[in-house]
């Protein structure tokens, strides 16, 4: 009777385990992520004025936020703008209310 063998079956579960998979995908996030855009003060004046003149003609605002290393697109109406905490609460498309913070800014453009 044949030995049967299992071939390259019996060693696959060593490099599937767990915390093996979380080590790569972290790892893989950690080499895509991007470093945060550094703005100037004339940018920054452009985005101010993006975002006052959606809140003032209730425009659609399409922001691109940077957070831990990566770019969101966002885009949907103000619903409110707190400068104390410095926050904008944009109203998506979706219907869901996203919190975004002045500093996380790295773009700002109006739709008609």
């Amino acid at each position: 009777m044949p030995l049967k063998d299992r071939g390259k079956i019996k060693w696959q579960p060593a490099h599937f385990m767990p915390e093996h998979r979380a080590m790569l995908k972290k790892l893989e996030r950690e080499q895509m992520a991007q470093n945060k855009p550094l703005i100037d003060e004339y940018e920054l004046e452009e985005f101010e004025n993006k975002i006052h003149f959606a809140i003032e003609f209730a425009y659609l605002l399409k922001v691109k936020v940077w957070r831990e290393g990566f770019f969101r697109e966002y885009k949907g109406r103000i619903n409110r703008l707190d400068g104390i905490s410095r926050k904008i609460y944009l109203q998506l498309e979706s219907g869901d209310l996203e919190k975004i913070n002045f500093d996380e800014i790295a773009g700002a453009e109006v739709e008609d």
